[in-house]
């Protein structure tokens, strides 16, 4: 690591590519996995098409939720002391408005502005070498900073504990979870009865730590008590999305005035439907939750901006017309596992299925009625992921009754300020965004004068 301030040397690359020894070794790698060469008409007969033409007509208002993370210096005496900050932006975009200012030949500012509502959520965490009180280590801390952002009530109606709460009950077979005591001294196993929801509060019977519910998602343990929050940001802001955008969901659900909206909005994951890392274990209980609302009306669906299906459909798409063929507008492929482990990456020999342990949705590529090009994963058919369930339901386009609703809303909400871009999400993007400079800057100006210094 070079020391502050100091500037990489320019030149030093040439002892690099100059050196045998760096020569040789590179002879020896080879690439993992190659896709075969593709095979332009049969891929091109892949792509389906089905009517979609005014499908998404009672869509009336889309939902997203997006997020921006950073993690800064506490005190320039301290630099090893940090605290993270998680920024939420939650969009929601009147279509009727859209629609008829796109048919103005002038665009108001006023009226655009008009067309969509955000706000913001932020949550502020200790992170390394940092706590909240004295008598509370630093995983504590962090524990209790959790608690206390998923209290909060996004919509004034139900807190995210609250929402997390009603999907573990909807997953649940037997009225219970468990999960380890978060004590590192302890592990006790937990048994949380969910059949009382007077409390989201507890004690391990062990050793009397106060434990949380939240405490199941486990984003703790990637706390290291030397290093840092390492990874928890990331996770953290990956689950809250998934939560609030469900919040919202069961906030007009449960309420009477706004119910009838249900089956007029279409709710947006910024992101595969899939949860990783130590929170992942939520996504089966989220796919239990929706399949008990299937017939409720709404639109549910995650749209995926990057990775490796992104890339393959930016690759394909080249291919294809170097061999003189075009993908056909407003089509699309159901990304099954045979597709995936033939044209995209190699077969896991973890799992029997591609993402079976993170995963509720299944991928879909579709060509735009513009030649856009959107992958796109709409929650599984099923309560759970059987291997009967994937023979019959899981890789049939035919078992996914929103299908058509979704192609048609992506061809209407379209925009071309970035490559493939939908509107709410830009507009989620743009508020929860923090810039590197001078956002980052000003952030650290701010804690630092706001926090009492040690």
């Amino acid at each position: 690591m070079p020391y502050t301030n100091e500037f990489s040397n320019k030149i030093s690359h040439e002892r690099i590519i100059k050196n045998p020894n760096v020569i040789e070794r590179l002879k020896e790698f080879k690439i993992a996995y190659e896709v075969p060469k593709l095979q332009g008409n049969d891929i091109k007969k892949m792509f389906q098409q089905i009517k979609t033409e005014k499908a998404s007509d009672k869509i009336k208002f889309v939902f997203t939720v997006d997020s921006s993370y950073v993690e800064l210096p506490l005190n320039n005496n301290i630099p090893s002391a940090t605290v993270g900050i998680v920024n939420f932006s939650v969009s929601i975009v009147d279509l009727e408005k859209k629609y008829s200012l796109a048919s103005s030949e002038f665009i108001d500012p006023q009226r655009f502005n008009d067309m969509f509502n955000s706000s913001l959520l932020t949550f502020v965490t200790p992170g390394h070498n940092v706590i909240l009180k004295d008598n509370l280590s630093p995983i504590q801390s962090t524990r209790l900073a959790l608690y206390e952002f998923f209290s909060q009530k996004p919509f004034n109606s139900l807190s995210l504990l609250d929402t997390l709460y009603i999907i573990l009950k909807a997953g649940s077979k037997d009225n219970k979870i468990s999960f380890f005591c978060p004590n590192p001294e302890c592990h006790e196993n937990i048994e949380w009865d969910l059949s009382n929801a007077n409390s989201y509060t507890g004690k391990c019977p062990a050793c009397g730590e106060d434990i949380y519910i939240s405490d199941w998602l486990r984003l703790h343990e990637a706390i290291d008590e030397e290093l840092g929050t390492g990874s928890i940001l990331s996770r953290f802001s990956q689950v809250s999305e998934h939560l609030i955008v469900l919040n919202l969901l069961q906030t007009i659900q449960n309420n009477s005035f706004l119910k009838n909206l249900l089956e007029n909005t279409a709710f947006i994951i910024d992101g595969p439907l899939a949860l990783y890392g130590e929170p992942a274990k939520l996504h089966s209980y989220i796919l239990q939750y929706l399949y008990q609302l299937k017939n409720e009306g709404f639109v549910y669906f995650g749209l995926i901006k990057s990775g490796r299906l992104k890339d393959h459909f930016t690759l394909l798409e080249e291919k294809l017309k170097e061999q003189g063929i075009n993908i056909p507008y407003n089509s699309f492929i159901l990304v099954n596992d045979e597709y995936r482990f033939k044209y995209i990456q190699r077969r896991p020999k973890r799992n029997k299925y591609f993402g079976q342990e993170v995963l509720y949705g299944q991928d879909f590529l579709f060509y735009s009625d513009k030649g856009k090009k959107y992958v796109i994963s709409l929650p599984y058919p099923v309560p759970e992921k059987t291997d009967e369930n994937f023979k019959e339901y899981i890789f049939k386009y035919e078992a996914y009754t929103t299908l058509p609703v979704v192609l048609d809303l992506l061809n209407k909400i379209s925009i071309d300020i970035y490559e493939d871009a939908v509107l709410p999400i830009a507009l989620a993007h743009k508020f929860a965004s923090i810039s590197l400079n001078p956002g980052v800057k000003i952030l650290e100006i701010f804690i630092k004068n706001h926090i009492k210094q040690q």
